[in-house]
């Protein structure tokens, strides 16, 4: 028996033991071979490591025969594959990581040097990432595959600001609206860089008076900003106000819909969007399918309606197409969105099933089954 960690997992592995989430529920039974399936299951369980059958670990390092018959065909690399391995995803990966860096480069000169904060500059580098002809559907597609490669405020400041710039295109902001909304989201959470790293970075849960720290960086971003006559007062507003919410139960202050900036209004959805479909270092990216329907089970009387419900219905037409995985353990792909239920599109399988998960939310309701009910767990 051997404890694996989850990114060194291979499909025809063994469990040696029960593999149980956090609150000892049981996931993965012991004796059960890994599938594909399974894996990226215990991915989105925040499943670190897994006690593994050594005899079988050896029998895997083996090398094997390749052998091809008429029937048979190398599988089909999946979508986040093709990407990855895309010219423009490596350009994009190149951009980005350079705009990261110069904005790193540049808040610290102001910081901690006294230097003028070239805003017009950094604001034309990120938007320059959304020019070679990327859409706003590939821009989602590149920011889900780098997930998994830089969590910095630095870079959530890059996802909220390109995030910010499709969510107001999609509201036909003109382009000059346009351009304030990525500004807004650029500069959204710069009074992160004023608290303690060791709050801001914590691996668990926060404490109460952790928290109210963390709180304090909207007033502390906006306080910022005022310092420079550059600036325009929106994307200061959204310094401060990008945690309000419409119904009053955000913070700094509780503000109301009527007095929220909209250009913070827009940094709000993008985000809560991006932190949560993030990896951080106390636990795993979440699905963009779960995010939107954490925002339906939240309410969206805590967004701005139009913004929200064009998000929401933009972000789950993106994922038209899209390989997924389900939590039975099936694969197939998204083939219709249900307007009224975003979370819960229509999903052809790998043998050819229609499965309506609306449809089979309502009746797990109506029959009272206690089983829960089938839903999106990955996009592969």
């Amino acid at each position: 028996m051997k404890q694996i960690p989850i990114s060194k997992l291979i499909p025809g592995m063994v469990t040696a033991e029960d593999v149980l989430t956090y609150d000892r529920q049981l996931l993965v039974p012991r004796n059960v071979i890994l599938t594909e399936n399974i894996i990226s299951r215990l991915e989105g369980y925040s499943v670190y490591y897994v006690w593994i059958n050594e005899e079988v670990i050896d029998e895997l390092s083996k090398p094997m025969p390749v052998a091809f018959s008429d029937n048979s065909a190398l599988s089909e690399p999946s979508n986040k594959e093709r990407i990855r391995n895309s010219e423009q995803f490596l350009q994009f990966s190149q951009d980005f990581n350079q705009c990261a860096e110069h904005f790193r480069n540049s808040l610290m000169k102001s910081l901690y040097h006294n230097q003028p904060l070239f805003v017009n500059e950094l604001l034309s580098e990120t938007m320059q990432i959304m020019k070679q002809g990327r859409t706003s559907i590939s821009v989602f597609d590149m920011l889900l595959n780098m997930r998994n490669i830089d969590d910095s405020v630095y870079a959530h400041s890059i996802d909220v600001a390109l995030i910010s710039n499709v969510l107001a295109k999609w509201l036909h902001f003109s382009e000059e609206e346009q351009q304030m909304a990525t500004a807004c989201g650029l500069f959204h959470d710069v009074g992160k860089f004023l608290l303690p790293s060791g709050v801001l970075r914590k691996p668990g849960k926060l404490t109460e008076e952790e928290f109210t720290i963390i709180k304090t960086h909207t007033t502390e971003g906006f306080h910022l900003l005022s310092k420079y006559e550059n600036i325009p007062l929106h994307v200061k507003n959204a310094a401060l106000m990008h945690h309000e919410k419409c119904d009053g139960s955000g913070y700094p202050y509780g503000l109301t819909g009527p007095e929220i900036d909209k250009y913070a209004k827009i940094v709000t959805i993008a985000d809560i969007f991006d932190a949560m479909t993030s990896e951080r270092v106390y636990r795993k990216a979440m699905c963009p399918f779960s995010v939107i329907k954490s925002f339906e089970d939240e309410g969206i009387q805590k967004y701005e309606l139009k913004y929200i419900l064009t998000f929401l219905e933009n972000v789950a037409n993106s994922y038209l197409n899209h390989r997924v995985t389900l939590t039975n353990g099936m694969e197939g792909d998204v083939i219709f969105i249900n307007r009224d239920s975003y979370s819960r599109p229509v999903i052809r399988t790998t043998e050819d099933e229609i499965i309506n998960l609306q449809e089979e939310y309502y009746q797990g309701i109506m029959n009272l089954r206690n089983q829960k009910n089938v839903s999106i767990e990955t996009i592969i």
